[in-house]
């Protein structure tokens, strides 16, 4: 059985392609999670008005993480796609 070349320099690219998107994903997780506390405090807490204040902090804080999640993105993004048009793989 003959063995399947490796081409290591492609499989790196991948997994920082992937590594970037996992990390979008996680951008996008916890903006959901600080407004669902958001929404929470929000409808279901009347007795604290200073929490009205902090439900309005959380949601705000949700907006900006998903914009920096983006953002970050796709400014790797297109470092990864600058340093791989710059490389070209030894065989």
């Amino acid at each position: 059985m003959d063995k399947i070349p490796v081409d290591t320099f492609k499989l790196a690219i991948l997994r920082t392609r992937l590594s970037n998107t996992r990390t979008l994903l996680a951008y996008i997780k916890t903006a959901i999670g600080l407004f669902l506390a958001s929404f929470g405090l929000l409808k279901f807490v009347d007795d604290y008005p200073i929490l009205d204040y902090v439900g309005w902090l959380l949601g705000v804080s949700s907006i900006l993480v998903v914009a920096y999640g983006y953002w970050n993105f796709f400014r790797i993004k297109a470092f990864i796609n600058d340093e791989e048009s710059q490389v070209t793989p030894r065989h």
